[in-house]
C-alpha cells in the first residue's frame, strides 16, 4: 500500500458502499471526492495500534462522509433558496412602478427648471436617451448631459432627511 492511487483503487468500492449506505443520492461525486479525501488522512495517520487498516478506514472515511452530510443539511436548511412568487412579483420592476408613476414624477419636479423637467420627464416617461432629448430639443448632448448633472443634484437634496 505504497502508492496512494492503488490505494484508491482498492477503496473505491468500499467509499461506494458507504455512500450506499447513507443513502446518498444527490452529489455522489462530491461525497465520493471526501472519501478520498478521508482515504488518504487515514492513511496518513494510521498506526497498527489501531488494528487492520481497513477497519480504521472504514470507521474514518464513513465519519468524514457523515459530517459533510450534516454541514449540507445545516446549510439547506439556514438557506432557503429564493422564490420570486413567494412576494408575488411579477417581474422585476414591478417593484419600482410606482416610484415611476406620472404623478409621481411630476411631484418631483418641482423645483426644477424647465431644461431639467423636461429631462427628467423625457427620461423617466418616455425612455428616451441623453442623445434623443438633445435631437428633440435642438441642442448639444452636453447640454442635456448638464440639465441631468444639475437635476439629479437638486434632486438628491431635496429627498435626503437630516438624521
Amino acid at each position: 500500500m505504497e502508492d496512494f492511487s492503488a490505494l484508491s483503487k482498492e477503496f473505491t468500492p468500499m467509499i461506494h458502499h458507504i455512500i450506499r449506505s447513507l443513502s446518498i443520492y444527490k452529489n455522489k461525486e462530491e461525497y465520493f471526492q471526501v472519501g478520498l479525501i478521508a482515504l488518504w488522512e487515514s492513511y496518513g495517520k494510521f498506526d497498527e495500534e489501531y488494528g487492520q487498516f481497513s477497519n480504521y478506514a472504514y470507521t474514518v472515511i464513513k465519519g468524514k462522509i457523515l459530517n459533510e452530510l450534516k454541514l449540507h443539511h445545516k446549510y439547506e436548511i439556514r438557506n432557503e433558496p429564493f422564490d420570486s412568487f413567494i412576494l408575488d412579483i411579477k417581474d422585476p420592476f414591478s417593484m419600482h412602478e410606482e416610484t415611476f408613476a406620472i404623478d409621481n414624477i411630476l411631484s418631483y419636479t418641482e423645483g426644477l427648471t424647465l431644461n431639467q423637467q423636461r429631462w427628467l420627464l423625457q427620461t423617466y416617461l418616455e425612455n428616451k436617451t441623453v442623445s434623443e432629448i438633445a435631437e428633440i430639443y435642438q441642442v448639444t448632448i452636453a447640454a442635456v448631459k448638464s440639465w441631468r448633472r444639475s437635476a439629479l443634484i437638486k434632486l438628491r437634496k431635496q429627498f435626503i432627511f437630516p438624521l
